[in-house]
């Protein structure tokens, strides 16, 4: 599929897991293309979020061409009107950050490691978990990793991003729930991943990835699936 009908059937909620797959790859590898992308993006807010009669008459009075001494009333109307639609276009950075605190918190710990089969070592990952129930996120974050190291179960490195994560170490929780193919693999984590990734960009005011991670969350089956509907709404 090329790129320009993978962007439409983004905006239409038609990707497939693959698409979204590719669609997010080709925006992480490809900058004419993640500038495409914003445009179309930016575009679509203002279709969705703008008074269509008054903008178009705003814009017809634009173009008719003005009397000499009027030339500054309509100046000054562009200038005003390219700021509402601003508005529009951006959130605050202030309120991105409120809306991050307000839907933030670490996973609960839903791992019986004394069920779990196949763990060489359990006693790592207990105490990672153990760590990870006392708040001790950065001890929890070290448990993790030699956990991992020693038997690589996709939970243990989604606890390790949950810890960075709530850390505050945004850029290095990123890394580590994107260091995994949640959906390939089929991973009972996958939503919350997402739900993550979409958290994260969003403290990191990246609004086009936030979205495509939590359109995955708002397909899927996941308790989630409702307040990342709810948050979708809430950054449009």
């Amino acid at each position: 599929m090329n790129k320009e009908a993978l962007i439409e059937k983004y905006f239409s909620h038609q990707l497939s897991d693959a698409e979204f797959n590719q669609l997010k790859k080709w925006i992480e590898e490809d900058e004419l293309f993640k500038n495409e992308f914003y445009q179309q993006l930016e575009i679509q807010k203002i279709i969705s979020e703008a008074n269509h009669s008054q903008i178009k008459e705003r814009l017809k009075r634009l173009d008719k061409k003005p009397k000499k001494k009027n030339t500054w009333y309509l100046y000054a109307a562009s200038v005003t009107f390219l700021i509402v639609l601003g508005f529009l276009l951006y959130k605050p950075q202030q309120e991105l950050q409120e809306i991050y605190v307000e839907n933030f918190e670490v996973y609960p710990n839903v791992i019986n490691i004394a069920t779990r089969s196949g763990l060489e070592n359990k006693n790592d990952a207990s105490e990672a978990f153990q760590y990870y129930e006392k708040e001790l996120y950065h001890e929890a974050v070290l448990a993790f990793d030699q956990a991992y190291k020693n038997h690589p179960e996709d939970y243990l490195l989604f606890y390790k991003g949950v810890s960075l994560l709530a850390q505050q170490k945004t850029n290095e929780g990123i890394k580590v729930l994107h260091s995994y193919d949640w959906e390939k693999n089929q991973s009972e984590f996958t939503a919350v991943a997402n739900w993550y990734l979409g958290l994260a960009y969003i403290k990191q005011e990246q609004l086009s990835l936030a979205k495509l991670h939590l359109q995955k969350v708002m397909a899927s089956e996941n308790h989630l699936q409702i307040q990342a509907q709810n948050l979708l709404k809430e950054l449009d």
